[in-house]
């Protein structure tokens, strides 16, 4: 019973929320109170003790508990940023209703169940892009309506991939036509254009810079904070339950890998190339995407530990990041961010905050990201050296993107020194106001931030804590990284 309570509890307190919407500190108390309740009942289940109900089983285990963890403290974390900076009417319902659906997917072990409910979280977390702050006066901007139709279509399109890949895949008879071609590779195919859609690989990645670009920020983390992780642990599940299309796909996976390597170096240079402060995270995020989905498609215990912790980091960093550009830009207007190049200066801990929610994304140290990054460069290096040149491409992509964004938008002069315009007519000094003064940062959005660096640090730095378990769940999976 406490699996149902697990998934069931958050969507029927997402109702009580929507009720709640036109007291939005109401309703966001009311759902951070409720995701604590939900991380209490976590703590209550019992690792790997599997329960069917009407033909699922329902399974907790060591790995799923930890993700489990993240993706709760990361949706606490959004809506107590919520508290902060502006966000949509009907987000606390929304955010309750995505917890629900990720729960759902880290407890099923069911292929099929778990692709239904990735396109049900795409429907859901699509209204968090359109939904407007309670008593708005304007309507949803062109981009924005553009950015939630091109991620729902995109989303359903890998829904439908999925499905006919799953449908195959249960017709497949392994050496029923001996002689003829393996259907493994197409079915492999279809799996790594579905999950390559819902991660943002290049050149699948335009919803993503859509959506930083034109949507919230809060509304961007459950987005690509809670899908996005938790489409890749339904890939992993997929090849557990599958073995033998990777036995059979012969070069498909040669192909993955090196597919994966190249889409995080294409998007490393479009993040050179990129013109606003919001598009270069995005392709530096879609960068990371690449990097991790390579650690997966490896199929080796590092490049699967790799790939497993660079998601916990891709959580994290994108939480931090999406969470310090909005206190960057509130209450100016983004377009005041975007001019200015002393951003760090101005607000020193939101700056903190996007750089070091970077440094996590480039794979730098003691982040969480470059141990994920050493893990994954190992798997490349014992596969062949051009793989692992390919890879180190992308990482020195990215690191030059940072080092660019910092320099363009974050540690510029501290004073700039505007043009004065000339005195009206009979105007004296002392008819003229004072500068305006940049309003410091509250104290909230300071530990906030801090809370979320000290974590990705104490992490990086004891990377011990997690890597067992995670190692321990990828020997589990022999057959896999035996391949």
């Amino acid at each position: 019973m406490l699996y149902l309570l697990l998934i069931f509890f958050p969507l029927s307190m997402a109702f009580s929320a929507f009720l709640l919407r036109r007291l939005p500190r109401t309703a966001i108390a009311l759902s951070i109170g409720t995701l604590i309740v939900e991380l209490l009942l976590a703590l209550q289940v019992r690792v790997d003790d599997p329960v069917r109900v009407l033909g699922v089983t329902l399974l907790l285990s060591p790995l799923n508990q930890i993700f489990l963890f993240l993706f709760l403290g990361v949706a606490i974390t959004t809506l107590t940023a919520a508290l902060i900076v502006p966000h949509g009417e009907n987000f606390s319902a929304i955010g309750l209703l995505t917890v629900g659906q990720t729960v759902a997917i880290l407890v099923m072990q069911d292929s099929f169940v778990t692709a239904l409910v990735l396109v049900a979280i795409g429907l859901t977390t699509v209204l968090a892009i359109v939904d407007l702050p309670a008593g708005a006066g304007v309507l949803v901007s062109r981009q924005t309506l553009a950015t939630a139709l091109k991620y729902l279509v995109l989303m359903v399109v890998a829904g439908i991939l999925l499905y006919i890949a799953y449908v195959l895949t249960d017709i497949f008879r392994p050496g029923e036509l001996p002689g003829r071609i393996s259907p493994a590779r197409f079915i492999l195919a279809l799996l790594a254009a579905g999950f390559a859609l819902r991660m943002a690989l290049t050149p699948f990645h335009s919803w993503l810079v859509d959506l930083i670009s034109y949507a919230g920020s809060l509304a961007a983390i459950l987005i690509i904070a809670l899908p996005a992780p938790a489409s890749l642990l339904v890939f992993l599940l997929t090849l557990q339950s599958f073995p033998t299309l990777l036995f059979e796909g012969g070069q498909a996976l040669d192909v993955l890998r090196i597919g994966a390597a190249v889409s995080a170096v294409l998007a490393g240079a479009l993040a050179l190339t990129a013109i606003t402060l919001r598009q270069r995270m995005a392709y530096l995020i879609a960068s990371n995407c690449g990097i991790i989905f390579y650690g997966f498609a490896s199929l080796s215990l590092a490049g699967l530990s790799g790939a497993l912790v660079g998601v916990i980091n891709l959580a994290l960093a994108v939480t931090t990041v999406l969470i310090s550009l909005a206190l960057l830009e509130h209450p100016n207007e983004r377009l005041t961010a975007e001019s200015r190049n002393d951003l760090f200066w101005r607000r020193p801990v939101a700056g903190a905050g996007v750089l070091g929610g970077g440094l996590a994304l480039i794979g730098w140290l003691p982040f969480p990201g470059g141990t994920s990054s050493l893990l994954v460069l190992q798997a490349a290096a014992a596969i062949h050296w051009g793989e692992l040149l390919i890879v180190l491409a992308a990482m020195v992509l990215a690191a030059l993107t940072l080092v660019q964004l910092a320099v363009q938008y974050l540690i510029g002069a501290r004073d700039i020194p505007l043009a004065e315009e000339p005195p009206l007519l009979g105007e004296t000094e002392l008819d003229r106001l004072p500068p305006l003064q940049p309003a410091s940062e509250p104290l909230s959005s300071v530990a906030l931030i801090s809370i979320l660096l000290a974590v990705m640090l104490a992490i990086g730095l004891f990377p011990n804590v997690l890597l067992p378990t995670i190692e321990a769940a990828v020997r589990s999976l022999a057959a896999l990284y035996a391949v």
